[in-house]
């Protein structure tokens, strides 16, 4: 009778498992390239205005870069094509003509057919509501894949994390971030930190500075300049005698603002260069106001990477940024999606 007992726990076991990968299917992992968008779109409409507005957007020069790199590499594949090889790509956009549709529609998905994937479909009911459509979502079609892109970074970088940075940032200053292999903790004094990744050929860094706040024009794209230039010319010298990293003033600067998770952020986007030297590249900055200690608290990320693309570099260095964490007023929150 034990035995039998035991048969039918066994065989009522391998059929709850069973059912539950049915639910659930085990997906492989994606592939392509970062940075990489695989269009699924017909000839005739890739060549028409609906193709020309997905390349328009997809494929122009990536903000503020010292060359020329689109913001996405795009790839299109008709629907012929369109087999398993492709299917497991990190980011697809499926695009189609219905007759049946009576307005232009996106739908997003996520894991379709391999994780962490980001599919976006888009239908119309013909070529010209098509075109219209596409051009009218072509910033939520670029956010998707964008924040696509920095969560699969943040997600890696938390599997491997180097959590006594982490937690060294927190005790001496009041926030963390998730700093990944790679990178060390080069300077750390009160009100300014700096971490690095340096290779042979290139280097990657995490500055983290902060001041108190005295009023809202403390998030001003001029005032944060300012300050900028004020706490790199003390806080990050040049390789020779009077050089100091500062903001190329020469090319102009990208500035927004938003919110994420409830929080007020500025963004800067530009190039930095080296004073009485030639070193220089891209950089990206978030400032936000850390209300528990009345500050402003600025993380930015640069790229130094003479003769390299610099896009996908920097885009690693960003993703850091978005795992700061703050010591909030009621409780603790991270900015990372």
């Amino acid at each position: 009778m034990n035995f039998k007992f035991f048969l039918s726990l066994i065989t009522a076991l391998l059929i709850f498992s069973s059912c539950d990968s049915e639910r659930q299917p085990l997906l492989p992992n994606i592939t392509g390239q970062a940075g990489e968008v695989v269009i699924i779109v017909n000839g005739y409409l890739w060549d028409a205005e609906s193709g020309q507005a997905l390349k328009k957007f997809l494929a122009k020069d990536a903000e503020v870069l010292p060359q020329s790199e689109p913001m996405f590499n795009v790839i299109q594949v008709p629907w012929a094509s369109f087999t398993n090889i492709f299917k497991s790509h990190r980011n697809l956009i499926l695009v189609s003509v219905k007759a049946s549709e009576p307005k232009g529609k996106m739908v997003v998905r996520r894991n379709v057919w391999a994780k962490p994937q980001t599919v976006i479909e888009i239908l119309a009911p013909n070529e010209t509501e098509l075109a219209e459509f596409i051009a009218s979502q072509s910033e939520r079609i670029t956010n998707h894949f964008l924040i696509a892109e920095r969560n699969r970074i943040i997600d890696n970088y938390k599997r491997y994390e180097k959590r006594e940075i982490g937690e060294r940032l927190w005790k001496n200053h009041g926030f963390s971030l998730v700093i990944p292999p790679g990178y060390t903790l080069d300077v750390d004094t009160e009100g300014f930190v700096w971490i690095g990744n340096e290779t042979p050929r290139t280097s990657q860094g995490v500055l983290v500075y902060y001041y108190d706040y005295e009023g809202d024009e403390a998030f001003s794209e001029e005032y944060l300049i300012y300050k900028r230039n004020l706490v790199l010319r003390e806080k990050v010298p040049g390789p020779i005698k009077n050089s100091y990293m500062t903001t190329e003033l020469n090319v102009e600067t990208s500035y927004s603002e938003f919110l994420m998770n409830e929080r007020y952020f500025a963004e800067l986007r530009g190039l930095w260069r080296v004073e009485n030297d030639f070193m220089g590249g891209p950089f990206v900055s978030l400032s936000t106001l850390d209300e528990k200690n009345n500050r402003v608290i600025t993380a930015e990320a640069y790229v130094f990477a003479p003769n390299t693309n610099k896009r996908n570099l920097l885009r690693q260095a960003e993703a850091i940024l978005y795992t700061l964490k703050l010591e909030e007023v009621n409780d603790e929150s991270s900015i990372a999606q």
